[in-house]
């Protein structure tokens, strides 16, 4: 018999071995295994509600802190998201414990499941895990890079870039983590299961003969039941990342917000005065009072805006007495004469003043004014 037609019939004769496994010991097997899985599953997801619940008072208290702008806290409703999407998922798939008892087939049924589920979990982690706090994130750095448009279009724009390759990068290097977690341990983990399952099924009723069951090859006899799909630090770490990037982010706002208060400005205003009527200023020109439509093209509504978001409480002082850092850093430092739009007080009749001239009497005025009002003050 030539060598090949020798190497043919062993293989034939190996692909017909059968090995008798006895069915309770194979049972405790597959129950450790079961265990020991939804144990590292319940932590890592019971983990990661955790730390988003604790972040979410956290996020408030950096933001007060911090005076971040509004959108600092649309993450909050991300962190809610991500907790409340594990809790309800957790509910929908939950596996009820096997009996000791019951049949193996099955608990390797049971364990299919439970895997396949955590591959669709991790399969689609960019989706309910990875894209919603991304969205919040680039919208607080895309609005913090408009408030430091001060510095000029380039600077803000490479800032919002190197922010946003930032956290692409991480969130990039959490999702490649999550699918070398499918490819090298749940997906072996399943082939491995359904190897078990077919042979059980060939078995008829799972159990075997007189408690011996008789497999064509001995599964798991390679490498084993696998304990766990993966650490889970590893999905932890996607919220850790997370946190220390918003820090990082307010960090360099603050650095940020501390230069443009130390830069010197030149202390001028085209106004004699200024009053309110609730968020619309007024303005005295020589002796006549006039509502303020906009200055240099802008807005009075967008200066007001803008006053609002980026200095709080202090917003009417800062457009008052500081007009001339509130419109730097909007990207529009003015020039020693500037244009207004104003509408009279008394009818709808609206002017365009040209080279209306800045100067330092009018702030000192409108800062002595301030003064005399606070000093007034019980």
């Amino acid at each position: 018999m030539a060598p090949d037609e020798f190497q043919q019939a062993w293989q034939a004769q190996a692909s017909q071995t059968r090995v008798t496994i006895d069915a309770d010991l194979l049972r405790q097997e597959v129950h450790r295994d079961q265990q020991s899985f939804r144990t590292m599953i319940l932590y890592r997801d019971y983990g990661e509600v955790g730390v988003a619940l604790l972040l979410i008072p956290t996020w408030f208290i950096l933001g007060a802190v911090t005076r971040s702008p509004w959108t600092w806290y649309l993450t909050v409703p991300v962190l809610v998201w991500m907790a409340g999407f594990m809790l309800v998922y957790r509910r929908r798939h939950r596996q009820e414990p096997g009996e000791p008892d019951e049949p193996l087939l099955q608990c390797v049924q049971r364990s299919i499941t439970e895997v396949d589920d955590q591959i669709w979990l991790l399969r689609n982690v960019f989706w309910w895990y990875l894209l919603p706090p991304s969205v919040s994130i680039l919208i607080f750095f895309a609005h913090v890079s408009w408030l430091s448009r001060g510095g000029g279009w380039q600077y803000a724009l490479i800032f919002f870039v190197l922010l946003a390759g930032f956290l692409i990068a991480v969130y990039s290097w959490v999702y490649v983590l999550n699918q070398r977690a499918v490819r090298l341990q749940l997906i072996p983990k399943r082939e491995e299961l359904l190897t078990l399952h077919a042979s059980l099924q060939e078995e008829g009723t799972g159990e075997g003969t007189q408690n011996q069951i008789a497999l064509p090859g001995l599964p798991f006899s390679k490498q084993g039941l696998p304990a766990s799909c993966h650490s889970p630090v590893r999905m932890i770490l996607g919220l850790v990342a997370f946190f220390v990037i918003m820090l990082l982010v307010v960090f360099l706002v603050e650095t940020a917000r501390d230069s443009a208060r130390n830069e010197p400005h030149p202390e001028k205003s085209p106004f004699a005065a200024v009053r309110w009527q609730e968020s619309q200023p007024e303005v005295r020109l020589d002796e006549t009072w006039y509502q303020l439509v906009s200055l240099d093209g802008l807005s009075a509504s967008e200066i007001v805006t803008f006053s609002k978001q980026t200095y709080d409480d202090k917003w009417q002082k800062r457009f008052e007495e500081d007009l001339v850092e509130l419109l730097t850093r909007m990207g529009h430092p003015p020039a020693d004469q500037v244009t207004l739009v104003v509408q009279s007080l008394s009818s709808s009749e609206r002017q365009t003043l040209k080279g209306v001239p800045m100067t330092y009497e009018n702030r000192r005025d409108i800062r002595n004014a301030a003064r005399e009002r606070e000093e007034e003050k019980p």
